[in-house]
């Protein structure tokens, strides 16, 4: 698809002519996307990356059998018919120390004391428990009787040699650091974190730590994109704030295209400062290009490609900007490495504290809290209410967002909902 064949909306300060469903651009954007190339790290330093490719064990774990328990390695056939009335007998031959392994083979009658994790003795196959013996002197009796490789894990038990143990496309968390580790993998495979130029753009902003005049704004949405950016997995590079100018916006977009993906917040609209749609529509290797999209807040979102590169124009307000990244930006990040799951964010089911409505044919992104109701063992969302998206105490009171999707006029008191979180929380 090329600009010449996809329809596109006219700038008109009186709004847009149509808008593009949700659905529609991720599909786009599905299209569009190439996957990014790869780079070997330290698997300690893998934490929150995308891994490149499938991951089998080179080693068994554990790759000796081990005591699951702290008693004695015996041959669960001495052990047979043992009971608190008919307790067995056996000589104790040593004591072994975790990281000692017995010397000999333990024979028929026998016991070695043996602690959790440690080896397990030729010739045994089974750890009475402390508990179910008692010693006297060099023997024990035996109140219990066992089955072979009984409280015994086996080489292997937990990982075989060859077995997959990550799959590309996985996020690697503590717990896929701790496995790789164990396997002796020092490191791994992973796709480069996309680096997003991210761009501010309005007269009326100014920098963090200024006094505002009566007109101005402190410029707070790069800072809030790039921690989105950091949180879906890319390298955010904040460019400054552009002025509404035409010349300066498409030096300052030549610069940002030296990167993977690159996001415009404010100036998206159809005002006559609200340049940087045009600008990058009128690009010329501009591929496609979107302008409206049905949605609300972020409905002046903007989405073209240069150079095979996204460009993401989002709006200004504060609410709009965050939500349109986690729709649209964070889900191009994730779909740049490959990760199999594109939406990272935790959901919950709750029940509706009162009803919302919404429009047909419009995504409504509402912005809930969450608590928890312990006398029905549920969790409860609560709207909050809000009538703009500039107002971003709004996100901090929230817990989540909420979306009504597009064949609904909106949802009833009581009905049940997914909330997708903010991450971290």
């Amino acid at each position: 698809m090329n600009k010449k064949n996809l329809k596109t909306n006219k700038l008109q300060s009186r709004g847009f002519k149509s808008l593009t469903a949700v659905s529609e651009v991720i599909n786009l954007i599905n299209s569009r996307i190439r996957t990014i190339n790869t780079e070997i790290i330290k698997t300690e330093d893998s934490f929150g990356r995308i891994v490149a490719q499938d991951i089998k064990s080179p080693v068994n774990i554990p790759h000796f059998s081990r005591s699951a328990m702290d008693g004695y390695a015996v041959k669960a056939e001495d052990t047979f018919g043992a009971s608190i009335k008919n307790p067995k007998k056996l000589k104790i031959v040593g004591k072994i120390k975790i990281n000692e392994v017995f010397d000999g083979e333990l024979s028929k009658g026998k016991a070695v004391q043996i602690p959790t994790g440690g080896p397990i003795p030729t010739g045994a196959d089974a750890v009475i428990k402390v508990e179910d013996t008692k010693r006297i002197n060099d023997e024990i009796k035996i109140y219990k009787a066992l089955t072979p490789f009984k409280n015994v894990s086996k080489i292997g038990e937990d990982v075989k040699k060859g077995d997959l143990i990550i799959e590309k496309g996985t996020t690697i968390r503590p717990q896929e650091i701790t496995i790789l580790l164990a396997c002796n993998i020092l490191k791994v495979n992973v796709y480069r974190k996309p680096k997003v130029a991210i761009i501010t753009s309005g007269s009326e902003l100014i920098e963090k730590g200024m006094k505002p005049e009566i007109g101005q704004i402190i410029e707070t949405n790069s800072y809030s994109c790039a921690s989105l950016c950091r949180i879906y997995g890319g390298e955010p590079i904040r460019l400054g704030i552009v002025k509404d100018n035409k010349e300066s916006l498409i030096k300052i977009l030549e610069k940002a295209l030296e990167y993977d993906l690159i996001v415009f917040t404010g100036g998206s609209s159809v005002g006559e400062d609200d340049l940087i749609p045009e600008i990058v529509q009128t690009h010329p290797e501009n591929e496609f290009f979107i302008h409206g999209i049905a949605m609300r807040p972020g409905s002046p979102t903007a989405i073209g490609f240069i150079k095979n590169k996204p460009v993401f124009c989002l709006p200004g307000f504060p609410v709009a900007t965050m939500i349109s990244f986690e729709t649209f930006v964070g889900y191009t990040i994730r779909k740049m490495m490959n990760a199999k799951n594109l939406d990272p964010r935790p959901v919950i089911i709750a029940r509706l504290t009162r009803q919302i409505p919404s429009q047909l044919g419009r995504r409504d992104f509402v912005r809930v809290r969450l608590r928890f109701d312990h006398n029905n063992n549920e969790y409860i969302a609560e709207p909050i209410r809000s009538s703009g998206s500039g107002i971003i105490s709004s996100m901090v009171r929230a817990s989540g967002i909420l979306e009504i999707p597009e064949d609904l006029e909106g949802l009833e008191k009581d009905n049940k909902v997914i909330v997708k979180l903010f991450i971290p929380r």
